[in-house]
C-alpha cells in the first residue's frame, strides 16, 4: 500500500531520481530500481533521504546482502526486513511501507509464515496511524488468505492475532456487523486449534474456499 505518501526530497537534489520516482510506484518498481542502481547508489540515496549519514555502513551491508545472489532466500528476507525496520525508525512511512510490502512478497515466495505475519502487521500499523482502518485490516486479511493456501503454515497464535486485530479495526471503523462476522470466524478457528486439528497449522481451515475480504 502506498496510500500514505510523505514529502520526498526534490528530484534535483536526490542522489537517485530513479529510486525516488520508483518509491512512489510500489514495491515491484522500487525493487527493479534497487537492482538497477546497485548497492552503492542505494546506500547514498537511503542515507540522504533519512538525513543520517551514520546509517551508511549498516544500510550498505544490508542492501549488499539483499542483492547477493549467493545468499539464500532467508538471508535476503532478513536483510530486507532490517531495511524496512530502519525506514520505520527514521519515521519514513512511505519507505517503510514499500519495503514491508517487499517483505510480504518475499516471505510468501519463501513460505515463511512468521515473516508474512510480521510484515502484514507492520503494514497494518502504518495504515492505522493514518486512520485507514479498512486498509489496515486488509493487510491482516492478506496474511489470513495466504495461510489458507495449500502448503502454507504458521503458528495458530499468529492467526488468532490477525483475527483479533481485524475485529478491533472493524470496531474502530464503525463496522459492527463485520466485527461480529470476524469474531464468528475466529471462534470456528479456535475450536479447531483447541481440538489440535492440523488445519489450525496447515492450509485452509474454512469449508468455503472463497478468500476473505474486507467490509464495504
Amino acid at each position: 500500500m502506498n496510500d500514505n505518501p510523505q514529502p520526498l526530497p526534490s528530484l534535483e537534489i536526490t542522489p537517485s531520481p530513479r529510486l525516488s520516482f520508483a518509491l512512489q510506484q510500489g514495491w515491484e518498481a522500487f525493487h527493479a530500481a534497487i537492482v538497477a542502481v546497485g548497492a552503492t547508489t542505494f546506500t547514498k540515496w537511503f542515507t540522504h533521504r533519512s538525513g543520517d549519514a551514520d546509517l551508511a555502513e549498516t544500510v550498505s551491508l544490508l542492501v549488499a546482502d539483499y542483492l547477493d545472489p549467493e545468499l539464500d532466500d532467508a538471508d535476503h528476507l532478513e536483510a530486507l526486513a532490517s531495511l524496512a525496520e530502519i525506514g520505520e525508525e527514521t519515521e519514513d512511512d512511505l519507505l517503510a511501507d514499500t519495503l514491508w510490502e517487499g517483505v510480504v512478497s518475499t516471505a510468501i515466495d519463501a513460505g515463511d509464515g512468521d515473516a508474512v505475519a510480521e510484515a502484514t502487521s507492520r503494514l497494518a500499523a502504518i495504515a492505522e496511524r493514518y486512520g485507514d482502518f479498512l486498509a489496515a485490516a486488509e493487510h491482516r486479511i492478506t496474511f489470513l488468505n495466504w495461510r489458507r493456501t495449500d502448503g502454507a503454515s504458521s503458528d495458530p497464535e499468529a492467526v488468532h492475532e490477525a483475527f483479533e486485530a481485524i475485529e478491533r479495526l472493524a470496531e474502530l471503523d464503525g463496522a459492527q456487523r463485520a466485527r461480529a462476522e470476524w469474531a464468528f470466524r475466529q471462534a470456528a478457528f479456535t475450536r479447531l486449534a483447541e481440538a489440535e486439528d492440523d488445519r489450525a497449522v496447515f492450509g485452509d481451515w474454512e469449508a468455503n474456499p472463497t478468500p476473505y475480504a474486507g467490509w464495504e
